[in-house]
């Protein structure tokens, strides 16, 4: 069975907010989270007269806030997007029956727990990361455990799914890429993504790799991580590019998405030496690369019709 939320092949949108190299977006997000599709949503873009000629804004602001809507300077534009179809009818009704049979799936075993089997493809720290008015902190609660293929039950899923746990029990196990491992844990969902947690009855028949992080490594890389732009393929695969959860309360309402941190340090994806090695040879071959979450950055707000 295939994690039907994150398939990416399915919708495309250009929506400001997400238009990345492709702007290819997860069915998890089109759907469940924007629900655009097929009505497609609007947001006001906001300009100044002053910033477009060049001339610096008379109050001081280097950037557009929402105090400006009463400055005669101020106008907005009403823009409305549509999420577009990367199949066929036929394709996507097809794909509609595999995603009702995956919900149903998702429904019966979400939030219990469940025997499962498989190995382990890798580890990177778990990081949060949370921006209040006067800064931003990141915060580091245990470990990922990455397996691209897994039996939760007697489904074998064949995409990614994670185990959250905590730095005692990844310090107890010391895991590494390769070990097979074989225990009970609790199926939930996070943002399209299946992620396990309250990993126990853990055993490890088989071992891989000897482990990489621990929890002094994870915490020097905290300091010395670097945020990418965009979301390169190659950078996903790569053990040392991460995901942060962030949790945005400078506004009212708080804002919850992601960003790619390379936990190496490096400035640029096209200045790391192994890069190429996980980027693949079509992604190499593009003159840009592809940017798998490139709704990561909110710039706009959307809402529906």
């Amino acid at each position: 069975m295939r994690n039907a939320y994150k398939q990416l092949h399915i919708f495309k949108c250009v929506h400001e907010a997400h238009r990345g190299f492709e702007s290819r977006m997860s069915v998890h997000h089109i759907l469940n989270r924007k629900g655009c599709y097929p009505n497609g949503c609007f947001y006001f873009k906001w300009h100044c007269k002053l910033f477009k000629q060049g001339k610096p804004c008379y109050r001081g602001y280097k950037k557009m806030k929402k105090t400006c809507m009463g400055c005669r300077h101020f106008y907005e534009e009403k823009i409305h997007n549509h999420p577009t179809l990367q199949v066929s009818e036929e394709q996507y009704q097809d794909f509609v029956r595999e995603l009702r049979e995956f919900e149903d799936w998702l429904g019966e075993h979400r939030h219990k727990e469940w025997d499962i089997e498989g190995r382990l493809d890798g580890v990177k720290p778990l990081f949060q990361k949370h921006i209040y008015g006067k800064g931003e902190g990141i915060s580091f609660s245990g470990f990922l455990l990455l397996f691209r293929t897994l039996f939760i039950g007697n489904t074998l899923i064949e995409d990614p799914v994670y185990i959250r746990v905590s730095t005692k029990t990844y310090r107890d196990l010391q895991l590494g890429a390769g070990d097979k491992i074989i225990a009970r844990a609790t199926l939930d969902l996070d943002q399209g993504r299946l992620v396990m947690t309250r990993l126990r009855r853990i055993e490890i028949p088989e071992r891989g790799e000897a482990p990489f992080w621990d929890e002094s490594r994870a915490l020097v890389a905290r300091e010395t991580a670097t945020q990418m732009p965009i979301q390169p393929e190659g950078c996903h695969q790569c053990p040392f590019g991460t995901l942060v959860d962030v949790e945005d309360k400078r506004e009212r309402e708080t804002r919850r998405f992601r960003q790619l941190y390379c936990l190496r340090g490096m400035p640029d994806f096209r200045a790391c030496d192994i890069y190429p090695g996980y980027a693949g040879e079509a992604e190499m071959k593009q003159s840009k690369p592809s940017n798998n979450a490139s709704c990561i950055t909110y710039k706009v707000r959307v809402m529906k019709p």
